[in-house]
Formats: C-alpha cells, structure tokens, sequence
C-alpha cells in the first residue's frame, strides 16, 4: 500500500523540480551519520525549541527523554502510539530506529515504511520549519534507500529516482543529499559521469562539516583520482571528519586516518592540522547538527 504513496510522492517531487530546478543542473563507505538534524536554507532562521510546537504531544515529550536516556523499549512504545496518531516527528523517530536497530533489531523494511510516511507528507509550501526539516531529511532517507536498493525493503536501485529525490532536498541545504550527489556525479551513478559537479557537491556538504563528505574528499586526494594526489590535504579532511564524528558512529574515519598518518612524516601531518585549524575556523562545526531535534 505505502509503494503506491511512494510513487505517488516522487511524482510530486518530480513535479516539483520540473518547476523549481530548471537552472540547478556525492556507495558512503559505511559513514552515514547517526541523525543529522538541519535547518532549512531557507529562510534563515533559529531552531525554535519543538516543545512548544503542536505537534510535540505528551508522548512525544516522554519518548524523547526515554531515547536519549537509552530505554528504547520505552521510547518505542510512547513514539508507537504517537505514529497511531499519525504523527510524523513519531515516524521519522521510528525510522531511525529501525533503521539503526535502537532498542529493535535492524529492519529495512519498516525503517522505509516509517520514512516513506513522513516523505508522503512532504509539502513544498510547509511554512513551519520543523515539520519541514523532518520531512526532508525522511525524504534523504528514502533516497538512501533508492540509491543502495534494499531486498529486505524490497527496494530497487533506481539511480534515477534517488538523483531526483536528492536534489530536491539539496535545495533546502541538506548536506547528506549534497554528499549523496557528489558520490552519484563522481560514479556517474542516475547521470553521466561529472567530476567537477561531484567535486562542489562534497565541498557544499564539507563546508557543513558533513563527516562523510569531507572523508570522502580525503580519499580523493590520498588516491589522486579526480584531483591531484595531495597527502597533506587528504589527511587534512580527515582529521576534519574525525572532529565531526564519534569513534562509535564511524570507525572507518579514525581506522583510515590512523593509517594515513603511519605513512606520512612530521612536516606533512603539521602541515595538514595547520590546514585543518583554517578550515575549522573558516567553516565551525555545528555541535547541534548531529543531534537529534530539541
């Protein structure tokens, strides 16, 4: 039932970008951030606190603090009968659980379940900010699915549907669909091959201290494929992406920056914190964007 409103979303999405996106002509390594919670591009504004809105019930309240306090038992049961009350905030929590097997075992398919509800009430004129950003990031994780295909999900790889889902979400600024177009423009994955175009995709999402994204610069330079092997500047993204990451949620980031620095000499490695610092200073991280909404 939910692959009708699927189709039926992407329509719309399609349509959408038909009308919007006329001149708007980056696999992730096992790095996708835990959540990435983000603000609209547009219209730029502060994150109000999500207690006071609406659609932050009762249960809501009390399955948050039950996640963050690690009972996902009790998370689960409170964001369950939020869902009942088709809530989307409740879906999109629900998603990520599944998603990463938070107090469940992992299940694609219920992960693309939850998300797909939230993305079916995708509205390009949601004037609360909130709502918005959640259905846009639900709309990145469909994507995800689409772009790696998911048996369990019983989800085809379709190129061409993530590449369309993901720059509509790239115009609201989100960086995992930035990052997702870099990877498709550099693989030629739902479009022909764009070197050049997958390059600013990962620095769009980099310049948002996108983990994935600035690891994935990293590896460019360390191989030299694209652009001209740099050592000094692949180990300067790393230790980027190190500082916007946890051990825990990406081992691949500190295992591969460990072994770039056994191969590299003193200067080299000074050379690339002192281009870090510029960076970092540049482009600050956004402690709260890896969290999950207030």
């Amino acid at each position: 039932m939910w692959a009708r409103g699927v189709v039926a979303t992407v329509a719309v999405i399609t349509a959408w970008l038909a009308f919007h996106l006329d001149s708007a002509r980056a696999e992730d390594g096992g790095w996708t951030s835990d959540f990435y919670s983000y603000m609209p591009a547009t219209p730029d504004i502060k994150t109000p606190d999500l207690d006071f809105i609406p659609f932050w019930t009762d249960d809501l309240k009390k399955a948050k603090r039950a996640y963050k306090e690690g009972d996902f038992a009790k998370a689960r049961k409170y964001f369950e009968r939020a869902s009942d009350d088709n809530n989307i905030v409740a879906d999109w929590y629900l998603g990520h659980m599944y998603r990463l097997g938070r107090g469940v075992p992992r299940d694609d398919a219920k992960s693309f379940s939850y998300y797909g509800r939230v993305a079916d009430a995708f509205d390009s004129e949601e004037s609360d900010q909130n709502r918005l950003r959640i259905m846009v990031d639900a709309l990145v994780r469909v994507a995800d699915f689409y772009r790696t295909g998911s048996k369990e999900a019983g989800v085809n790889q379709n190129f061409d549907r993530a590449n369309r889902i993901y720059r509509l979400a790239a115009t609201y600024g989100h960086p995992a669909s930035q990052y997702a177009l870099g990877v498709m423009a550099l693989r030629g994955q739902g479009m022909r091959k764009q070197p050049e175009q997958g390059l600013r995709w990962l620095l769009a999402a980099a310049k948002k201290r996108y983990a994935p994204a600035e690891a994935s610069l990293g590896d460019l330079y360390w191989k030299g494929e694209v652009v001209r092997r740099d050592r000094t500047r692949a180990i300067m993204w790393y230790l980027l992406a190190r500082s916007t990451t946890r051990p825990g949620e990406a081992p691949g980031i500190y295992d591969q920056l460990d072994k770039m620095l056994a191969e590299t000499t003193e200067a080299e490695r000074l050379e690339a914190e002192a281009r870090a610092t510029v960076w970092a200073d540049q482009y600050p991280a956004d402690d709260e964007a890896n969290q999950t909404p207030e």
